[in-house]
């Protein structure tokens, strides 16, 4: 009898043994996966520098940045999104250990060389799969096809070429921008010429009267310069005598005025080369050749710092470029945009893609956003396009922007207070997604036992800065829910007072009007309450900015996550 009764026990023992061996191989599998990726992509900015692999702890993984897990206690990738983290390399086949995934996004960087001809096996599971604006070149595999759960799908802006594989739902704008490719939704591919005589005598022939040309111009330009150009002792007086009488204009007399204007010159653009390591540096040439030479049409935006430009760069590439005003007035709003932005990557923050220093001219290049600010659609816009931003839209938004501005508090790579949120710098994509942009004030906070290398300005943490973008947030929600312009906002003795009596009343009429009626009464009234709090906070209660946002996030979250664009926001909770 006890041997009978030992067998099964036996049995038992040897299942639970099994088990745990297949937990732990799991386990083990996705860790695997992710040091993988880290181990093969090139991370100039230190995007992936969160993923430290220090155990095997149950969820670890899943508090890296652009990690979601199945579950926050366990180490079971289910997607991983990777957007404008300036990664380069190859397509990382370190992935297919992540057995689990479902979303893969790897858009916005310098990924190369082919996509793998086994991709459908490597990522079998899949549903969403960005890789657009790379530099991936070859043809799309045609086994993606047989990836039945794929539900979106893109390669825009890269060098693909071939035949477009057999999708159900193929849309030709996730294939736009790569000059080789062809069939499904794009044109024939029948219809293109198959001479390769022709191509090739077509495109040398026309790129050496092209180059003839060219050269020809450069060579009598270079001439002209030689035999015409100042001696430097004359450039430098130019110099001095512009600077001087500049500064004269001002009443800021320099007593050396020739060292100054050196050490001046010579620390910004020491200050510059340093920002380097963080962002990708543009000659003016590109620059104005994106712009057709700062065409006015291409004007888009106007803001305090300078002009934005709409800008095509080589293959397509649609960007913004920033024309900062005059040198001396923007220099530490300039270099402290690039270090924020170049070294922090987050859903809700505008990517900054590069710069450019030249001739005393700078430039900021951004992601382009083709839905401008907030700003414009609740004040600047006809009444009848205004109210298509509806309060299930206006509470994604101010979900995003919280979330943004949190990460911004909390995340692990720079704390940064903004210090001037306002409509004006949210800025919303293509699917109305809001990117925090503006950083020229804000301030990277440290410890007291920080030494950063930096040439922005840090100071030791302090809380009272928070506080400060989260009363700023709390004008910015008011506004989404009154539709009223910030200065009118921003009247305390009116505004607050009159919020408290209009709370406690439940009356409604400081409200949009086009927001009343429409079964969302309830989720307004509590986020007006989230105002309160942000702007008149009560008497020693010290709320955060991940408080904020967790709160604003619970509102209307018994409706589909997906109405209301919740990202995974692991990093910043924990």
């Amino acid at each position: 009898m006890m041997k009978r009764n030992g067998i099964p026990s036996l049995c038992l023992r040897v299942l639970i043994i099994l088990a745990c061996f297949s937990s732990s191989n799991a386990v083990e599998s996705d860790i695997s996966c992710l040091r993988s990726i880290k181990e093969s992509l090139e991370d100039p900015l230190g995007s992936l520098s969160s993923w430290i692999f220090s155990n095997n702890t149950e969820g670890l993984i899943c508090h890296f940045l652009g990690v979601e897990c199945w579950h926050p206690d366990e180490n079971k990738v289910l997607n991983l999104r990777l957007p404008d983290m300036g990664l380069r390399g190859p397509f990382p086949m370190g992935i297919r250990n992540c057995n689990s995934l479902t979303g893969l996004d790897l858009s916005n960087n310098y990924l190369s060389g082919p996509i793998p001809s086994n991709i459908a096996q490597v990522l079998g599971f899949i549903s969403t799969l960005d890789l657009s604006n790379n530099s991936l070149s070859g043809q799309i595999p045609p086994e993606l096809s047989a990836l039945k759960r794929i539900k979106e799908f893109s390669v825009a802006n890269n060098n693909l070429s071939g035949h477009v594989p057999m999708f159900d739902d193929a849309i030709r704008q996730n294939y736009k921008n790569n000059k080789g490719l062809c069939g499904g939704p794009l044109k024939s591919c029948k219809d293109e010429v198959h001479d390769d005589r022709y191509f090739f005598d077509h495109h040398f022939f026309s790129g050496f009267s092209a180059g003839i040309s060219v050269s020809t111009f450069l060579s009598m330009l270079f001439m002209f310069l030689y035999w015409t150009r100042p001696s430097k002792r004359t450039m430098s007086y130019y110099h001095l005598l512009i600077k001087n009488i500049i500064r004269r204009k001002h009443h800021q007399i320099p007593t050396s005025p020739t060292i100054l204007f050196e050490e001046d010159l010579n620390s910004m653009e020491m200050k510059v080369t340093a920002m380097e390591k963080f962002i990708r540096r543009l000659s003016l040439m590109e620059i104005q050749m994106a712009t057709n030479d700062f065409d006015n049409k291409n004007v888009i935006d106007q803001g305090d710092m300078g002009l934005m430009y709409k800008a095509v760069f080589p293959n397509a590439l649609l960007l913004a470029v920033k024309r900062l005003h005059r040198f001396e007035s923007f220099e530490k709003e300039f270099l402290s945009e690039i270090e924020i932005i170049g070294r922090l990557r987050h859903t809700n923050l505008v990517p900054l893609l590069g710069f450019c220093f030249e001739m005393e001219k700078k430039f900021l290049v951004y992601r382009y956003m083709c839905n401008g600010s907030l700003h414009q659609w609740l004040h600047g816009r006809p009444e009848a396009e205004a109210k298509k931003m509806g309060w299930t839209l206006r509470l994604k938004i101010a979900v995003g922007i919280a979330r943004g501005v949190a990460w911004l508090h909390h995340n692990n790579v720079l704390r940064v207070a903004h210090l001037r949120i306002t409509s004006k710098c949210i800025l919303l994509d293509e699917n109305f997604e809001p990117r925090i942009s503006n950083f020229g004030n804000a301030i990277i906070l440290m410890n007291c036992s920080g030494t950063p290398l930096s040439v922005c300005n840090f100071v030791v943490l302090d809380s009272s800065l928070f506080k400060e973008d989260i009363y700023s947030f709390g004008i910015l929600l008011l506004e989404l829910v009154t539709g009223r312009e910030p200065a009118i906002c921003r009247k305390p003795s009116t505004w607050i007072n009159s919020l408290t009596g209009h709370l406690c009343s439940r009356d409604f009429n400081l409200i949009d009007e086009c927001l009343m009626g429409q079964g969302f009464d309830e989720e307004i009234y509590e986020t007006l309450k989230i105002v309160k709090k942000c702007i008149h906070p009560p008497r020693h209660e010290a709320s955060s900015m991940l408080q904020v946002y967790l709160a604003i996030r619970d509102i209307g979250a018994s409706r589909s996550r997906s109405e209301i664009s919740v990202y995974s926001f692991s990093n910043v909770e924990n």
